[in-house]
């Protein structure tokens, strides 16, 4: 995806982005770059999208992390997350 929308569903990124928000995503840096320790990212785990904080790289795995730590589906709970599953990172908040 080189540029889109992305509706935030959830309350596992607040305080920096609240459930409903909508943010754009996009593929463009991974095409120079792999993905950064700190950076946003949106990946899709088992046909859903989410967003969260790459928090450990390990090769082309990465441990993603909601800031909301009592509400958030992320690696504690679903494990690492190959680099073929980020779809894009947060590039502007609307």
């Amino acid at each position: 995806m080189l540029l889109g929308k992305f509706k935030i569903s959830g309350h596992s990124m607040e305080p920096f982005f609240l459930n409903n928000q909508t943010v754009l995503i996009s593929s463009i840096p991974f095409l120079f770059s792999k993905p950064k320790n700190g950076e946003v990212v949106v990946f899709e785990h088992k046909n859903k999208k989410y967003i969260k904080r790459i928090t450990k790289l390990s090769n082309n795995r990465y441990f993603l992390e909601g800031y909301n730590k009592k509400d958030s589906l992320d690696s504690k709970k679903i494990g690492w997350i190959e680099g073929k599953n980020i779809i894009g990172k947060i590039v502007f908040k609307i």
